[in-house]
């Protein structure tokens, strides 16, 4: 069975739980603020950030309820992952991605983005993947790190956040 995409829009500040990697959704809630702009799953719950308010939100499940936020590192969160234990997210203003320690507010490192306006992050379980809506393009980064293995062309050119559901949910 493959694995459900949760996307979100800034548009119509909605998050959209898909069936499998389609265009079907399951279900829409709106985002806990007004412009989501980045997504992950740490296994049973979502975390969405916004970035007119600066936050990073944990969710109950994948639902509109909130269990706790946080202020993201510099002031314009637009991307988050998880690599199974520690919450990776990227802010357009700083032109940079942080590693944080667990889901929390602690920074256990930083790097440059490699282009000007990171909006979306997501981790294969060894590499992580940004996309940039500035040049429209999506780089495969070697583990977490500023290194790139490869970058291609973005499918479309707002791409703002994307999350995988593992399969067992």
């Amino acid at each position: 069975m493959p694995n459900n995409l949760i996307s979100c829009d800034y548009t119509t500040n909605k998050i959209y739980h898909h069936s499998g990697v389609t265009a079907t959704i399951i279900t829409s809630f709106a985002a806990p603020a007004i412009n989501p702009l980045g997504l992950t799953f740490d296994g049973t719950n979502l975390v969405s950030c916004d970035y007119v308010t600066n936050k990073i939100y944990h969710h109950l499940g994948i639902t509109t309820f909130i269990t706790n936020s946080f202020a993201s590192p510099y002031g314009s969160p637009s991307g988050l992952t998880f690599d199974g234990t520690n919450l990776v997210s990227c802010d357009y203003g700083a032109e940079k991605i942080y590693l944080h320690s667990g889901i929390s507010s602690t920074i256990s490192s930083s790097f440059s983005s490699p282009s000007t306006y990171p909006y979306g992050l997501a981790f294969d379980g060894t590499h992580l993947v940004s996309c940039d809506y500035s040049s429209s393009r999506i780089y495969h980064h070697s583990g977490i790190t500023g290194t790139l293995l490869t970058s291609f062309a973005s499918p479309a050119s707002n791409t703002t956040g994307l999350a995988y559901e593992p399969a067992a949910c």
